[in-house]
């Protein structure tokens, strides 16, 4: 039997793992905590294959946990979930293979394979820091979005990496700062890590933002290679191929560099990602993005649903019911569903100007769907406003 733990401070979230995570798995346990302490609390009692944890949790942090997990449980596999997606840390070429991450919301069945795939497999980390690999601790702390340092050691080296708002903003080993110590900080081979939360910088000495930094220390750490197996008279075409990867991964970040300001089409291209993931969710199969008038923004529908239908009929219903809350003394509507015999139908206002139409089968997860809602409500906000 396979024991997975579960660690989330989200009841929805929990509860539709719990119940969902292990249909069609045999051999499978799940075992689920509200909180970083309560989470080492369980694997103290028991041991876990596999922990799957938030980022964000009030008390211990997801990352916090991490490296309690790696010191403690070093047998223990980690998965991580993240609301916070980048293109630069869903390269499999950045990742290396060492941590996984989950962007929510996700396709049920894709975890149930990466799951599969932990456990048949077990999960390797090179290159480690107390059993993790440093670029993907730089990563995880990233995507918290806290305030934060990393004191790195490694024999006669040490180094500490700033965090504020997702970015690296200052970097010290030996006598230099900035960049080029963050880049051999990264060099790091062994040692100990600590996070240390809520620590300012002294001083703000790196601008560059944090795929710019993971992309060149990338490229970096290629050209390293390349050359020791140049001195050692090894592989001499393996060596040229990693400085054309060098080459490439710096093209990108100066892609990166050089990105232009966001137009109204990339904003709408946006709304279709975000209107994608619901509808990557089981049972979710149309979802409309509707101006306050009932016309269509954007949608994404099954073969054979009128979305400018929706749209002018939804308009209505969610009208009336924003205006009910108004005369109850209830306030403003943040969502409404409506329960049909074939499923249900939820409304969602975002800003001013718009709401969301979510459409789905009977017996979709309804926990799911609002979290969904949260997390992106801000973003398509944003970009239907511009």
């Amino acid at each position: 039997m396979k024991r997975i733990l579960v660690v989330d401070d989200e009841e929805d979230m929990l509860w539709m793992l719990q119940r969902n995570l292990s249909k069609n798995m045999e051999g499978i346990e799940v075992l689920a905590a509200h909180s970083g302490e309560e989470a080492l609390e369980i694997l103290g009692d028991s041991n876990s294959d596999l922990v799957i944890t938030d980022i964000n949790m009030p008390g211990i942090s997801g990352l916090d946990l991490l490296i309690e997990i790696k010191n403690r449980f070093p047998k223990t596999d980690v998965m991580i979930m993240t609301a916070y997606p980048s293109s630069v840390f869903k390269d499999k070429a950045m990742m290396n293979g060492s941590l996984r991450f989950i962007e929510k919301p996700f396709d049920i069945n894709d975890l149930r394979q990466q799951i599969a795939d932990v456990l048949d497999k077990g999960t390797t980390f090179q290159g480690m820091v107390n059993g993790i690999e440093l670029m993907d601790i730089v990563q995880f702390n990233s995507l918290s979005k806290s305030k934060s340092a990393l004191k790195v050691k490694a024999g006669d080296m040490e180094g500490m990496i700033f965090f504020k708002d997702g970015e690296v903003t200052h970097a010290m080993c030996d006598q230099e700062t900035g960049e080029e110590a963050f880049y051999k900080i990264l060099m790091f081979q062994g040692g100990t890590i600590e996070n240390m939360r809520g620590v300012e910088a002294p001083m703000v000495s790196i601008e560059k933002n944090i795929e710019s930094l993971l992309l060149e220390g990338a490229a970096r750490a290629d050209h390293s290679v390349a050359e020791q197996n140049q001195k050692n008279g090894d592989l001499p075409s393996s060596a040229a191929n990693s400085g054309q990867t060098t080459e490439s991964a710096l093209e990108q970040q100066q892609l990166i560099d050089d990105e232009p300001i966001t137009n109204e089409d990339e904003d709408m291209d946006k709304v279709q990602a975000i209107l994608s993931e619901f509808t990557s969710i089981e049972g979710v199969h149309t979802a409309c993005l509707v101006g306050r008038d009932g016309f269509i923004l954007d949608h994404i529908a099954r073969k054979g649903i009128d979305a400018e239908m929706i749209g002018a009929i939804a308009s209505s219903g969610f009208g009336s019911a924003d205006s009910m809350g108004g005369q109850l003394g209830q306030g403003h509507l943040t969502l409404t569903m409506i329960e049909y015999d074939n499923g249900p139908v939820l409304f969602a206002p975002v800003g001013t100007e718009a709401f969301l139409v979510i459409v789905a089968d009977k017996d979709t997860n309804l926990g799911w769907i609002r979290l969904s809602i949260k997390k992106n409500s801000k973003a398509i906000e944003q970009s239907v406003s511009v």
